[in-house]
């Protein structure tokens, strides 16, 4: 990976943690924010997987899960607040863990490293705004 994917990568956190503070500080929108950026990202994250599965012999279920993660990131916006942020931090580790099992050779060097790095920061700045 080039240090400017990965700097891209880590500068995608901003908002995460931004967005968290802002929501426990009680700024106006700040939760409808947070909440719609975890589902632009998650969303993105499915895009990625989809187009591994186009380039490799993968499982029909490699597929599935990616155009799946588009919709699961929908209902997040449906689901009452008191949930989401919960829903959206363990969909974001789940997430890493199957790529991890099923794409470890799909994605080039040091991706599922920072991917691990990212679903963990993300993760934890939903958690941290469920939790305080």
């Amino acid at each position: 990976m080039t240090k400017l994917q990965r700097y891209s990568g880590y500068a995608g956190l901003i908002p995460f943690i931004g967005l968290s503070l802002m929501a426990l500080s009680g700024y106006p929108n700040a939760e409808h924010w947070l909440l719609s950026y975890a589902a632009l990202i998650f969303s993105f994250l499915g895009g990625i997987l989809w187009q591994a599965s186009l380039k490799d012999d993968l499982p029909a279920h490699v597929t599935a899960i990616a155009l799946g993660t588009m919709l699961w990131a929908w209902l997040w916006l449906l689901i009452p607040f008191t949930y989401w942020h919960s829903v959206a931090a363990l969909s974001f580790i789940g997430l890493w863990l199957y790529e991890r099992r099923y794409l470890q050779g799909s994605y080039i060097q040091g991706f599922l490293q920072l991917r691990c790095q990212l679903s963990t920061g993300a993760a934890a700045s939903l958690m941290a705004y469920s939790i305080l």
